[in-house]
């Protein structure tokens, strides 16, 4: 009876070349398939930015113009999964803003002005004054600063008005609020209500989330001159008043949600700017 033979050494070689060649070619076939994927995607990903953009100018008719200087990058939400965020940098007042829906808001709480100790008072002197929290000029530089009501308006009660905001922009109104929050799910009837309303728009709206706002969590100045706990609560002024008292938004490190309620103009909150 003959025996099975075995394998020499210079076969198994050749057996284990002849796999890896094997090998190497369905890798790089993997890989071009990849790239294709990835070019596709891309592709899709452009279409869906020259669609927003067309969306944008058709609901606004604005264009969105940037100077020498400024820089683009590019839209939120393609169909790869990957994050892009449409903000445009002005490099005059060192502001960015993020297309949202049918609006261009800026992406950082303003900090404009002479910082003033938290248990002083501003008043109407032709020069804007600011709260920083904790006295400390660095938080300002952070995380924005901190105005009561009359101070960011610059004094003007009428919605809407440019208040300490860069020209060309203005404090947004309670209802420009309400679109933004919308544009993020909510929807009319909650929007319309006060205290906590919606459902995750609190956490697309804060630092990390989904909008491009990155709303930190600053704190706010009380009435009496003393600062919230840092990290845990974000207060925001609109324009529009409510009786004796300003409409703001409110967001807290432990709400998905956000909370719309008027509150007193002394409190020193943070504030966002909105493109006209």
């Amino acid at each position: 009876m003959m025996q099975a033979r075995g394998f020499t050494i210079v076969e198994l070689l050749i057996v284990i070349v002849v796999i890896a060649i094997l090998a190497a070619i369905t890798i790089v076939a993997y890989n071009g398939i990849q790239d294709r994927a990835r070019s596709a995607a891309l592709r899709s990903d452009l279409t869906q930015i020259d669609k927003q953009l067309k969306l944008f100018q058709s609901a606004t008719n604005k264009c969105l113009k940037v100077s020498s200087g400024n820089t683009v990058s590019s839209y939120s939400s393609p169909s790869s999964g990957n994050s892009y965020n449409l903000t445009v940098t002005n490099t005059e007042s060192n502001l960015s803003y993020v297309l949202t829906s049918s609006q261009i808001w800026a992406t950082k709480n303003l900090n404009v002005g002479t910082m003033i100790a938290g248990t002083a008072t501003p008043s109407n002197n032709g020069t804007i004054e600011k709260y920083c929290y904790g006295d400390s000029e660095a938080n300002c530089d952070t995380y924005g600063a901190l105005y009561t009501w009359d101070e960011a308006m610059q004094y003007s009660t009428a919605a809407g008005a440019q208040g300490i905001c860069p020209a060309g922009s203005h404090i947004p109104t309670d209802e420009e609020w309400k679109t933004l929050e919308m544009s993020l799910g909510m929807t009319r009837s909650q929007a319309d209500t006060t205290g906590w309303r919606g459902t995750d728009q609190g956490t697309q709206l804060k630092s990390g989330g989904t909008s491009g706002m990155n709303i930190p969590l600053a704190g706010y100045r009380s009435t009496a001159g003393s600062f919230s706990p840092f990290s845990a609560y974000a207060y925001v002024w609109s324009s529009s008043e409510s009786g004796g008292s300003a409409w703001y938004r409110y967001l807290n490190s432990g709400f998905a949600t956000v909370n719309r309620y008027a509150g007193d103009k002394a409190y020193g909150f943070s504030v966002r700017c909105l493109e006209n």
